[in-house]
């Protein structure tokens, strides 16, 4: 899993400090940037998840865009949509999936790792705003990537594009609407399966823990296995959707 958000939320959530334990490097940054270039696998860190691995990220990475916009004045190669890609590369045989979390907004980063994907999983909360906001973030992001198709001389494609309905609550009438809307429009690339927001999951977060990890004395044992229903089905519909993508279903 790699966080390529200079915010480094996914980075915390696995139990490092970025701004302590990766002040000084070792992180996604230092294999994406313009000079002193490191391989990616010095900056891979094992993770107490058996076989899970990460890159971590920190405020370092905020850098990437004032450098990625100073390169493309230079006409710097290789071009930010084709950096992460190449890193990548050294690393392809050791995993069979590598997750990127992106930034919460359309800048250089979230370019990066749409050019290097494979797929694509967009997350969105069953509102009025939150759907318009969605809206109009793809508008641009189907716009830009015909720039960068343009600059790296090939076209950008994915295996999938699938919309996760998220933080959903069945028993509100109007999030039950929206995402009712949002199937009619986008059809089978909205998920079956919606994550719902449930105080299990925000509650083992304060913890640094998974639903899977924490103690279900802590928790309404009802809630607990909601949450964890919930999560099982999404983990195992986008599994799927990855097999069908490899061709084994």
């Amino acid at each position: 899993v790699l966080d390529l958000d200079p915010q480094a939320s996914l980075t915390t959530f696995f139990g490092f400090r970025p701004e302590l334990e990766f002040a000084d490097g070792g992180t996604i940054y230092d294999a994406l940037r313009y000079e002193d270039q490191v391989p990616l696998s010095e900056v891979i860190q094992k993770t107490y998840f058996h076989k899970l691995d990460m890159v971590p990220a920190g405020l370092m990475l905020s850098e990437y865009e004032t450098e990625t916009a100073n390169a493309l004045a230079r006409r710097a190669q290789p071009i930010f949509a084709e950096r992460l890609a190449l890193a990548l590369e050294e690393v392809d045989a050791d995993y069979d999936i590598v997750l990127i979390d992106c930034p919460p907004q359309l800048g250089f980063l979230t370019l990066t790792a749409l050019s290097a994907s494979t797929g694509l999983l967009v997350t969105v909360v069953p509102g009025m705003l939150d759907i318009a906001s969605m809206s109009q973030f793809l508008k641009l992001a189907s716009e830009t990537i015909k720039a960068v198709e343009e600059a790296i001389g090939r076209r950008v494609t994915w295996d999938f594009v699938k919309f996760l309905v998220t933080r959903y609550e069945p028993s509100d009438g109007p999030q039950t609407q929206m995402a009712g809307y949002l199937r009619s429009i986008l059809a089978g690339q909205v998920m079956t399966e919606p994550m719902l927001k449930s105080t299990a999951i925000s509650d083992a977060g304060m913890t640094q823990q998974t639903l899977y990890e924490v103690d279900p004395n802590q928790l309404i044992r009802k809630t607990l296995d909601r949450a964890l229903t919930s999560v099982n089905s999404v983990a195992d519909e986008l599994e799927q959707t990855i097999q069908m993508a490899w061709g084994r279903r």
